[in-house]
Parts: structure tokens; C-alpha cells; sequence
């Protein structure tokens, strides 16, 4: 009975071993290798910008717009011959405060979208920074809607901002609390827990679970706004911070 239950002890040492030297590697090529763990769901050019679109005049019609921008090479569209997603974002920078509108992307990457994937930009409207990657005339388009013109403006005249590193910090201090839950798991791989306060149950393989899971879950929790990917990366540091030492100080 006594060799049943040793064999038994030790066959479940080497599957939990199994299952946590697994899950180290799926959290290391977590923050390795996908983009999306802990992630902005959302694009950033690094240029603000970039993708705006305000309507910068409005006229009876073509022949009275005075916009120096506007000459006889300015593209001209009818309403009605846009595309769908050129309509949606024209009225959308109509309607706006302002108007003003800025087109947010979504990665590739991201399993769903609230905004814009870039190959729905529409194809009527040029997008970028003068100096960087347009001239500025190509950022002008006329459109002619409701017995008016309206003149419409993509783009942005000159650099505005780049980067905004002010949370780098946060990005490694949480991808480091990843790679801390996937050492522990490599720890107990090697060494695994005494069964004394412990019973064997596997407190690191369910939290290991839960950070990936989370890890995941960040761009849509952020998209859904149900919690930023700011506060997801504190809650991330913190509960792992604090998690750890509590592990084994308290349940190993």
C-alpha cells in the first residue's frame, strides 16, 4: 500500500513538473514573442497626427472655396461615391466637436476590433506627416455632400510629439513579474514543494494559469473598457510582487 501510494506521489510529482516546466516556457515566449501580453490593443505611429481628419472649410459649393490648399489637382468626390468606410469617416469628422476626427488602429494582431484595422483606411484620403512621408497638398480632399463642399484635411501639416516613453518602466517592470511567476514555476519543476503545508496542490501551476490568462486578456479588457492596459500592468507588478514572497514564505 505504502509503495501504491510513493509510486502514486511520484507519478503526480512529475506531471505537475511536466505542466510547470510547460508553462514557463508558454509565459517566456508570452513576453518574448507575442506582441498582444499586456498590450495596447491599438496602434501608435509615434507621430501625433497622423491619422486625423478635420473639415477645415465649408462652402455653397467647389467654386466658392477659398482655401489656398484647394486647386485644380485636389481630388473632388461625391458622397456618394466614397466608400463605406470613407463615408463613416467623414461623418464621423462632420459630426464631431470641432470637427475633427482621428482614426485609431487596431494591431493585426487583435482577435476583434473596436476602431480601424489599416487595411480599412480608405483608399480617397492620404494620411501621414508633411515633411516625414507627404507633401501637403496631397493631404486636402473635397467632398461634395448635401449641396455642399466641405474641405477635408488628413493628415498633419508638420511633426507634432514622438514617443511617449513615460511608461517604459511599467512595460518591463511587468514583463519581469511574468518572467518571475515562470522561474518560480522552474524552481518547483527542479525542486517541488514539500508536501508538509503544502499537500502537494499546486498553487504556482493555478497562479502561472491566471497571469497568462490575464496577460492575454489585456488588450480586450483595455478595448472593452473594462481596465486599462496602465492598470493592468500595475495589477500585474503588484500581485506578483507581493505574490511571490508570500508563496514562499506562507504555501511552499
Amino acid at each position: 500500500m505504502s509503495m501504491k501510494a510513493d509510486i502514486k506521489q511520484s507519478n503526480l510529482l512529475t506531471v505537475h513538473s511536466l505542466i510547470r516546466i510547460a508553462l514557463a516556457l508558454a509565459l517566456i515566449g508570452l513576453i518574448f514573442y507575442y506582441p498582444g501580453a499586456i498590450s495596447s490593443p491599438y496602434s501608435d505611429t509615434g507621430l501625433a497626427g497622423y491619422y486625423d481628419n478635420q473639415i477645415v472649410e465649408q462652402a455653397d459649393d467647389i467654386d466658392s472655396i477659398d482655401h489656398y490648399a484647394v486647386t485644380d489637382e485636389t481630388s473632388v468626390y461625391q458622397y456618394n461615391e466614397l466608400s463605406p468606410v470613407a463615408k463613416e469617416v467623414f461623418d464621423k469628422t462632420r459630426s464631431a466637436v470641432g470637427d475633427s476626427f482621428t482614426i485609431v488602429l487596431c494591431h493585426e494582431w487583435t482577435l476583434t476590433c473596436d476602431k480601424y484595422y489599416e487595411s480599412e483606411i480608405p483608399d480617397e484620403f492620404q494620411y501621414g506627416i508633411v515633411g516625414n512621408n507627404v507633401d501637403k497638398n496631397e493631404l486636402y480632399t473635397v467632398v461634395e455632400y448635401g449641396g455642399e463642399a466641405y474641405v477635408l484635411q488628413t493628415g498633419a501639416l508638420g511633426p507634432i510629439a514622438g514617443w511617449d516613453l513615460s511608461g517604459l518602466p511599467l512595460v518591463i517592470s511587468s514583463s519581469l513579474m511574468v518572467l518571475l511567476v515562470s522561474g518560480v514555476l522552474v524552481h518547483n519543476a527542479i525542486k517541488p514543494p514539500e508536501q508538509i503545508g503544502n499537500g502537494f496542490a499546486a498553487w504556482d501551476i493555478g497562479a502561472a494559469l491566471l497571469v497568462g490568462t490575464f496577460a492575454l486578456a489585456v488588450p480586450y479588457l483595455h478595448m472593452w473598457d473594462i481596465l486599462s492596459v496602465h492598470w493592468s500592468r500595475r495589477l500585474i507588478t503588484g500581485a506578483v510582487a507581493l505574490g511571490v514572497p508570500a508563496y514562499y514564505f506562507r504555501l511552499r
